[in-house]
Parts: C-alpha cells; structure tokens; sequence
C-alpha cells in the first residue's frame, strides 16, 4: 500500500469513529461542555442544542476537517456550534484561512435557506502528534485591523489533558473512552499493555456505555491497534477477564455482522444458497432467514 493510501486510511478510520461518536446530540453535548471557554459556557444553553446535519466542509476543506454542527442559544441569540476534527497529526499554519473559509460556507447555507446569519462557534478537535501552536492570522498596525476579519476558534488538543483527568473531565462513560482512544491512537494497545491500572479504571465505563456506541468504539480499537485480534485478546486479559470478554464479543458480533451483509449483496445478486453458505460460512438456515428478511 502507498504512503498516500494509508495516510487516507487512517483518516478515514478517525473520521468515521469521530462523527459516529460525536453526532450523537449527548456526546457532542458533553464534549463541548468539557472543552469550551468558561465564559463562553457562562452564556452558552446547552440543553437547547439541536443537532444539524448539514456538513459545511466542501471539497476545499475536505483534506483538512470532517465538522460536527449544531444549533443553541447562547442567552437569547441564536448561534451555530461547529465542531472541526482536524486530520493532520501536525498544526497547520493557515487554520484561520480554512476556518474563515468554514464560516463562509455557513453563512452562505443560511442566505441559501433564507435563515438569518447567526454567528459561528468554531471548536477545533486536535490528537495529532506535535503541540499546537497558531502564530495568528494577519499580522496588522492596530489602525488597520478594523479591516481585517479577526476572530477566534476554541481548540481541544487532547495532549493538554492527562489520561487520567479525563475521567473525571467528562461526564459521559462513552466521551470518556473516545477522548482516550484517540489521544493514544498512533500506539492504543502498546499504552494499555504499559498501563494497566489506567486501562482497569478507563474500561469501569464499559459497563455504562450503550451496546451500538460500545461496538463502535471496540471497530475503533480493532482498526487502529493494526494488530491481530488474537494478541489484542491476549493483551486485553491482562487487564481483565472482562474487559477481553466484552471487546472480543463485540467484535465477534461485528464479524458477524459484515458478513451477513456481504450475504444479503449475494442474495441481491442472485447467488445461490449453496454457494452463499460455501463463500460466507453461514448455515442454510442463517441464508434462508436473510433471504426472508431481505424480501421485506
């Protein structure tokens, strides 16, 4: 595989668990309330936060963000909260460019909808390897800086806060546990090997965390760790028993999952039951069941 190529795919990976996670209206909730300025909570109503699937990133900002929005009041005034993974594993020098381009793309959505333009809260999320830095945007005498549009973001970096805070920094088990995933995602396995009172007292969430979030975070682990599931079992029992109990069934059922759904593509192909089962391993009961399922 080229560099290119993998580089995409680990992307790709951090970007499917990001939205995933954080797309459900209480993660996201919990994550801002966690990361946010304190002044701007102050004002900030959380429990009026609105979901909005709309993605702003266009083709432009595709290689830098995958973004998370949602609409709240903050005192009476209607705002839009943006949440901005940030792919690269290094602080890139133009952020106020590619957010000012953001913040464009909204506005110009809401002219589109006939919306009144409110205005934009952007957060960037950041787990790439070096720190964060920003230099500013443009550099002016104080003169000109009424024409110039100069504005702020809110930034999460995950290597501002300890492993261990982040326990108690969030509410949510699943918030917990994802923050964590992805702060130790370039070495995950490697650190809960070297860490396992960390991980014991990290995978007491588990048990809090409901069953589809559960699986996803478990994919996560499995695609990032790039290690066979059979050592990953290994390492986990070191932990406990328990927490190798319920990642491995979760990626059974995950397993199991995907190959069920390559046996309703046959079934849609027109594939026999016999060669089905022979390609899949499944049972001509299982087969028979999908067809059924599949007719409605």
């Amino acid at each position: 595989m080229k560099k290119n190529d993998n580089v995409q795919k680990n992307n790709n990976i951090h970007d499917n668990f990001f939205k995933s996670l954080f797309s459900v209206k209480e993660n996201l909730a919990d994550l801002l309330y966690g990361s946010l300025p304190k002044d701007v909570l102050q004002g900030l109503k959380i429990e009026s936060l609105e979901y909005d699937p709309t993605e702003y990133v266009d083709q432009e900002l595709a290689p830098y963000f995958k973004d998370i929005s949602c609409n709240m009041l903050f005192g009476h005034t209607d705002i839009k909260v943006s949440l901005l993974y940030e792919h690269k594993s290094y602080p890139d020098k133009n952020i106020h460019l590619q957010l000012l381009r953001y913040i464009l793309n909204v506005w110009e959505n809401q002219v589109a909808n006939k919306q009144k333009l409110t205005p934009v809260l952007t957060m960037v999320f950041y787990h790439g390897k070096r720190k964060w830095t920003d230099s500013g945007f443009v550099q002016v005498p104080e003169v000109l800086k009424r024409f110039v549009p100069l504005f702020d973001y809110a930034l999460f970096d995950t290597k501002d806060i300890e492993d261990h805070a982040i326990i108690r920094h969030f509410k949510r088990p699943s918030v917990k546990v994802a923050v964590w995933f992805m702060k130790r995602s370039d070495n995950l396995i490697g650190f809960i090997q070297n860490n396992p009172d960390l991980a014991r007292q990290m995978f007491r969430q588990l048990k809090e965390i409901d069953e589809t979030i559960f699986q996803k975070i478990a994919l996560y682990l499995y695609k990032v760790s790039d290690m066979e599931s059979d050592k990953i079992d290994e390492i986990m029992e070191t932990v406990s028993v328990q927490t190798k109990d319920a990642f491995a069934e979760a990626r059974r059922e995950l397993e199991s999952s995907a190959v069920k759904r390559i046996a309703v593509n046959m079934i849609n192909e027109g594939a026999t039951d016999e060669y089905i089962c022979k390609m899949t391993g499944l049972s001509s009961k299982q087969v028979e069941q999908l067809r059924t399922e599949n007719s409605h």
